[in-house]
């Protein structure tokens, strides 16, 4: 027998990812392979979800794992299952790093492309440029809502360069050329405290469940500690998922004392593997800010370790979704680093339930309010859409009621197959 480490535990949208998982890190031993195929295929037949609906296929018909993932995903569920290599998954959820421009983007409501947000290691910072920025050319093509902005931006290698047109908020015209940089990734992407009448609102951006995440959300709430933050807004708009570690550390922050040791999140896996299901219990932080109401902002790009921890609370505090409905993936991945090769195998492993038993959220987690990612103000902006109207209920205990699911803006739902479809940045 040869014996495979998984040495990530994976909530995604994949990504989200992984990195270690505390004790939950544990071999996983499958028969012998002598290539990636065979490999991939006893990984599947093993510890796929799925793995009772998995087609019959002859493995020798396939030279590459990525086509016998294809061949074997169970299609009517299963978006996310992929096939990294090691660099890549330890690039993104270990070091927290990624090639690129350091910005991702968003339609507004004109289909205009606008900057939704910049990492603080992008040089387009330098140059001035913000949130709310449109793109008007790229390399010389206008761009709008239905142009492939991915391929126009090129490789994802180190010098690429291209030419931008934007254009500010107040209609002044930048034309500048950027190269792509290795780009380091601050998943807290802006934290501030409002004053609503007598309560401070903590109001947090959080981009991606990361290993590096951990001491930026510790930070985070060490500072609104000190704020005295009675209440508190979590921004997960853009946050497509990541690690279990910080999903359980984000939990200890924000949980009251009477949570500490209560059932947070079960995992289960497949019929064949009952007894690999296991629970994993809160654990309260000493920087905990006590809540028992959070509010969560969201889209339906807001997946996996996103939509865990807000049906993980959900139980036991009041929890209000503002925005949109979320993604709708409620499984994970355990990745499987390859004994033969350079690949890590990463497919669907288990499903996650709350301590009510609830997990089968596929079309997402239903909004309380809707309300649209306004791009035209910048984090923290008390009149931008959804902030707004979070701080709306805090004041009077009620929504405005102003949108619908039918009246907002809603982004097309992306594909999650790999670290950068989690991540959402280019």
């Amino acid at each position: 027998m040869k014996t495979f480490k998984t040495n990530y535990l994976i909530l995604m949208i994949i990504i989200s990812s992984v990195l270690t998982f505390n004790s939950c890190e544990r071999e996983k031993i499958f028969p012998e392979a002598d290539n990636s195929v065979e490999e991939l295929y006893n990984i599947m037949d093993y510890y796929y979800l799925w793995n009772d609906s998995l087609p019959t296929v002859d493995v020798e018909d396939y030279s590459k794992p990525e086509d016998l993932l294809e061949a074997l995903r169970y299609t009517p569920r299963d978006k996310w299952s992929y096939i990294s290599t090691k660099q890549e998954e330890s690039q993104y959820y270990d070091e927290g790093t990624y090639t690129g421009h350091g910005f991702s983007y968003s339609a507004d409501m004109d289909g205009k492309i606008r900057i939704s947000y910049l990492f603080e290691s992008s040089s387009l910072n330098d140059a001035g440029i913000k949130r709310g920025w449109i793109i008007n050319k790229i390399n010389g093509t206008p761009i709008d809502e239905n142009s492939d902005v991915s391929s126009l931006l090129g490789a994802s290698t180190i010098g690429v360069t291209n030419s931008f047109e934007f254009e500010s908020p107040a209609g002044t015209i930048l034309n500048q050329s950027f190269s792509k940089e290795l780009i380091t990734i601050n998943t807290v992407l802006h934290k501030s405290v409002i004053t609503v009448d007598t309560k401070k609102v903590g109001y947090l951006v959080f981009e991606s469940f990361i290993n590096p995440s951990i001491d930026e959300l510790t930070d985070a709430f060490i500072y609104f500690k000190a704020e005295n933050v009675t209440d508190l807004i979590v921004d997960l708009r853009y946050n497509g998922g990541g690690l279990m570690s910080v999903v359980e550390h984000l939990a200890s922050l924000i949980i009251p004392d009477r949570l500490n040791n209560q059932l947070f999140l079960t995992y289960i896996h497949n019929h064949d593997l009952t007894s690999e299901n296991f629970s994993y219990n809160f654990k309260l932080s000493s920087y905990s800010l006590g809540l028992e109401k959070v509010y969560f902002i969201a889209t339906n790009g807001s997946a996996s370790a996103s939509e865990a921890i807000i049906n993980g609370l959900d139980p036991y505090l009041d929890i209000l979704i503002i925005g949109d409905d979320s993604y709708g993936k409620p499984v994970g991945m355990y990745s499987f680093e390859s004994n033969v090769s350079d690949y890590v195998y990463v497919p669907i492993t288990f499903k996650i339930i709350n301590s009510a038993g609830y997990g089968e959220y596929y079309d997402g987690l239903t909004a309380d309010a809707y309300a649209d990612d306004d791009l035209t103000h910048d984090f923290g902006d008390v009149n931008e859409s959804s902030l707004a109207e979070a701080l709306y209920h805090i004041r009077n205990g009620s929504f405005s009621s102003k949108k619908s699911k039918l009246t907002i803006k809603r982004q097309p739902k992306k594909e999650i197959r790999t670290p950068k479809d989690e991540l959402g940045a280019y």
